[in-house]
């Protein structure tokens, strides 16, 4: 028999990746969208990209699918209605226009049903399971008669989720869809309901979709010519086009609210991926835990990875008002990488001060996983974006620290946006006024890779082949042209230089002379450690942090 690998930690666990509208406000619409047995987020791709310019977006992965833990139980359509009930009371979304596919139509349906308050609409498209054909064998069969009309993108996109999914689970909940009778739920949906379908859909047939939108209290049907099953993908714009025209014939069409935004939010759109699951053994409110946050404008996408301590006994996020190791009010700490590095090389630094505060870890425009812009980035344009998407996560006065390069775009985010940076650390800033060539940063550089640990180097030589030469040597260029010697003395915050002793890069003579030019500052060498010394002396750098942090910026006792 084959097993299934179960989650038994609590509550079944969902995944929403959110994406909003800048200057976005409460009563911008919020699209839902919740993925059929077997599938995933991925296949609502491109319904998300026809929606995204009217509202923001919110696409679920359920539990036991798109890589999410399986649960130890067989689940109802009533519980994957809680389930995402909970993961939008976590996420902070009152109200949503529900939309669900196959399966994932009997999911909305229920929960239209169970959270009223919740459901302003909802659309079903390709509603399973037809009253006059539910087993097993129809449904498989329907289903292979469908991929013959379906994309061979979208094919392969169904394969690997239900791969992904496996075998075990499938048939767990197979039964759970084909039992479902939404034809006699859907009638007690009180919201008005949008029923799509393509028009050669073998599996949601064309007098069942009839029937359910006749049924409904205030339903209609759409039908998308030429479209299969999976009717949001090819038929994406035609679905979003209907969707939109059902919600202005409700009088509540999208016409999203937007605060007044700054120049880089402008055209901006905000992500954040959240895993949302109950305490141990379904006890206590559902927590949410942020994978990561990120800002795109035009082909710029930058990202910040959270490190949130949380409280041991209740497993709810500490705030700013809770004690610290120190016996002071937490602290925000945001980590910025140089050149051809990524956020990983911050987790030990940030894992030390886990206790003192809260981290954001970034990835810059073409490092990491944000992909490359199509022109370079200046320092000035990183600080900004960095800032608007500090704005978006809502912190202020942060402990601002950057690394080689990356001190030269922590510094202009300093100069512009002073009431987010409430102290400043660089470590091993660069470049050194007296080495600004590339052959001798080039050398540097190859000298203190002999220094650095194995571990460190081989996360520097993935990172960098990520970024890729070409970016490098452009980046390389912005770098070598910014003049840290006069642009530091304009920062009004504190500044710690912090410098490994054996560090090539940056030199003693070169940070000794930073830290005097600065309006209140200090150095701090590490014995022993080259360039790279929040990953080498992970311990000793944070300490230094706090004690500077707590000398410069008293903060209130809890």
């Amino acid at each position: 028999m084959a097993r299934i690998k179960a989650d038994t930690s609590g509550a079944p666990t969902c995944r929403i990746r959110s994406t909003t509208m800048a200057g976005a406000v409460t009563d911008t619409p919020n699209f839902v969208m919740v993925h059929g047995i077997g599938m995933s987020h991925r296949y609502f791709d491109r319904l998300q990209a026809e929606l995204g310019s009217h509202g923001n977006t919110h696409l679920l992965d359920l539990p036991g699918f798109g890589g999410m833990p399986k649960p130890g139980r067989q689940l109802r359509v009533e519980d994957y209605a809680t389930a995402i009930a909970a993961a939008l009371d976590a996420s902070g979304i009152r109200s949503c226009v529900l939309i669900g596919h196959s399966m994932g139509a009997q999911f909305t349906t229920e929960l239209a049903l169970q959270r009223p308050d919740l459901v302003t609409d909802l659309v079903v498209m390709g509603p399973v399971t037809d009253s006059t054909r539910r087993s097993a064998l129809w449904h498989t069969a329907a289903l292979a008669l469908n991929s013959l009309g379906e994309r061979p993108l979208t094919n392969a996109m169904v394969r690997m989720d239900y791969a992904r999914c496996g075998l075990p689970w499938y048939f767990t909940e197979l039964p759970v869809m084909l039992g479902y009778s939404i034809d006699e739920r859907l009638p007690l949906v009180t919201q008005p309901v949008l029923v799509v379908r393509g028009s050669i859909d073998s599996v949601a047939r064309s007098p069942w979709c009839h029937r359910l939108a006749d049924s409904a209290q205030h339903g209609q049907l759409v039908e998308i010519p030429g479209q299969p099953h999976v009717v949001h993908r090819g038929g994406a714009a035609e679905v979003a086009r209907a969707i939109l025209a059902f919600l202005a014939a409700d009088h509540h069409a999208p016409s999203p609210a937007l605060a007044p935004a700054s120049d880089i939010q402008r055209g901006a759109t905000f992500s954040r991926i959240q895993t949302v699951g109950g305490g141990p053994h379904g006890t206590g409110a559902p927590t949410a835990t942020t994978a990561f946050h990120s800002i795109k404008v035009g082909d710029r996408l930058c990202r910040a990875y959270p490190v949130i301590q949380t409280g041991a006994s209740a497993g709810e996020p500490l705030t700013a008002a809770s004690p610290t190791d120190d016996g002071t009010a937490r602290r925000t700490f945001v980590f910025i990488h140089g050149i051809g590095m990524s956020h990983r090389y911050f987790r030990l630094l940030s894992e030390e001060l886990a206790s003192y505060g809260d981290s954001y870890l970034i990835d810059l425009p073409g490092y990491g996983w944000t992909g490359r812009p199509g022109k370079r980035m200046t320092n000035p344009a990183n600080a900004d974006l960095v800032a608007a998407l500090l704005d978006e996560i809502g912190v202020r006065d942060c402990v601002v620290v950057g690394h080689s390069m990356g001190v030269q775009t922590a510094t202009e985010l300093a100069i512009t946006r002073p009431e987010l940076v409430s102290s400043l650390v660089l470590i091993g800033p660069a470049i050194d006024a007296r080495q600004r060539t590339v052959l001798r940063q080039a050398l540097r550089l190859a000298y203190n890779s002999a220094l650095e640990k194995p571990l460190l180097n081989s996360s520097q030589f993935l990172d960098v082949l990520r970024c890729g030469p070409r970016w490098y040597v452009a980046e390389l260029a912005v770098a070598l042209a910014y003049h840290l010697e006069t642009r530091l003395p304009l920062v009004e915050q504190a500044v710690l230089v912090i410098r490994g002793s054996r560090d090539p890069v940056a030199g003693s003579r070169w940070s000794r002379s930073l830290a005097e030019s600065a309006r209140n500052g200090a150095l701090l060498e590490i014995e022993g450690s080259p360039h790279a010394v929040h990953h080498s002396a992970p311990k000793a750098v944070a300490t230094g942090i706090i004690e500077f942090t707590v000398q410069n910026e008293p903060l209130v006792s809890a």
